[in-house]
């Protein structure tokens, strides 16, 4: 087996400041060839020291929209929600649009079952599908994405993920979960951005720190996608750019 083509940064600062030029990178590519730019971006610790550096670029904030690649089902104002996580690392970017994946008000909306895949008209999807209609035929000028010790990423938890949203050639682009056992760290049902969907891209990035996070994603390779769901977005996405410091 191959060894994974991983980009390694010195320090935490370095690995920031490289994603946050590569996403300056896809915002400029796509304002210039399609006069706006639509990325979709991970939740967690690790990536909002980038997100501040590129908030802080003199970009055409104005034609920038985001999107988390999974949402908490909690209220907007809930200090768990990825959405305002995004506001306040993108406060300074005047004029960017974040996208909400879910409801203001938190309502679950049929999210309490143990998973179900994304159906039109499911009441648990309608916030999502509502911001993200525009793009049905479209792909993300860039995707970033981190993962967990568990091998998941974006809200695609082992054992509970339906397979058909770790199926590259799905086509639904959300799914409505509860992951099984609850994350004690942030204990929500969620929506997800599937693999066919954040695989829609003209950049797809991988940001990860630490030697556990690193032998995690190793492992990955020779376990199921069940298991293990990055193994899904590594064997979809020959060309993601995984970044990693120690």
């Amino acid at each position: 087996m191959n060894p994974l083509p991983i980009t390694v940064h010195a320090s935490a600062e370095s690995l920031a400041i490289a994603v946050a030029c590569r996403l300056a990178d896809a915002i400029r590519d796509g304002v210039a060839a399609r006069g706006e730019a639509w990325l979709a971006l991970a939740g967690g610790s690790t990536p909002f020291a980038a997100y501040r550096k590129l908030a802080a670029m003199d970009l055409p904030w104005h034609r920038v929209n985001l999107v988390a690649s999974d949402e908490r089902v909690v209220p907007a104002t809930h200090e768990k929600r990825n959405e305002r996580a995004l506001a306040e690392a993108f406060a300074g970017a005047r004029g960017v649009t974040i996208h909400p994946l879910v409801a203001s008000d938190g309502a679950t909306r049929g999210a309490t079952g143990a998973c179900n895949d994304a159906t039109p008209g499911d009441p648990a999807l309608a916030t999502a599908q509502a911001s993200l209609g525009a793009l049905a035929h479209r792909a993300f000028d860039a995707v970033l994405l981190g993962m967990g010790a568990d091998a998941h990423f974006a809200s695609l938890f082992p054992q509970v993920t339906p397979a058909s949203a770790l199926d590259a050639g799905h086509r639904a682009p959300f799914v409505a979960l509860t992951p099984d056992p609850l994350p004690p760290e942030a204990p929500f049902p969620r929506v997800s951005l599937t693999l066919s969907r954040l695989i829609a891209t003209h950049s797809l990035m991988l940001m990860i720190t630490g030697e556990a996070k690193r032998a995690a994603l190793e492992a990955a390779r020779t376990r199921s996608a069940s298991e293990a769901p990055i193994h899904a977005l590594l064997a979809a996405a020959p060309d993601l750019a995984i970044h990693w410091s120690p």
